[in-house]
């Protein structure tokens, strides 16, 4: 961070920090997964729809927001859509295009998390904040169980951004 006129200010490098830049998931090499795994990896990829959406959704309804985690959420997604592609898991309808979920229920998380933001820039932080949260506790508990290279090395490091873009909203909320 750099100040200027007595306020901190996020530099690119330490903005770029926040994302989500790990190895690219093909150089790892592949394992296997079982089915439960397999519905896991489904259930992160629409988790990761849902904080982009929201992300997108609410840079564009209050200014300033920090929109540059859309990018670091954009990787993640597609991350995880070559992961399913190469399992054979199928896409769960979890395109990079804003707001196309297709699972009816998936569209129902996403209206009620985006209406509980609408509220407020501040509500918007804290679904957003919520959402990373709630990614971190869904990724825990299934790292010790997988052995596939490529699964692990990508939940690791959805983990790992999920905390840094946390970070990275707390101290937007900060600001007024």
């Amino acid at each position: 961070m750099v100040r200027q006129a007595n306020t901190n200010v996020l530099e690119a490098a330490w903005r770029d920090r926040a994302g989500f830049c790990g190895v690219e998931v093909l150089d790892q090499p592949a394992g296997s997964i079982d089915l439960a795994q397999r519905a896991h990896l489904r259930a992160v990829a629409v988790r990761i729809k849902i904080a982009h959406d929201l992300l997108v959704a609410f840079a564009d309804e209050y200014a300033p927001f920090p929109g540059e985690l859309v990018a670091a959420q954009t990787r993640e997604l597609v991350a995880v859509r070559i992961l399913l592609q190469r399992y054979g898991a199928g896409d769960p309808g979890t395109g990079v295009e804003p707001r196309l979920v297709t699972e009816a229920e998936t569209r129902h998380d996403f209206e009620r998390l985006r209406a509980r933001g609408r509220a407020s820039r501040s509500a918007a932080l804290r679904v957003v904040a919520e959402t990373l949260r709630e990614m971190v506790e869904f990724l825990e508990p299934v790292l010790p169980g997988l052995t596939a290279p490529d699964v692990r090395n990508v939940y690791l490091q959805l983990c790992v951004t999920s905390l840094r873009q946390l970070r990275v909203v707390q101290a937007w909320s900060a600001r007024r």
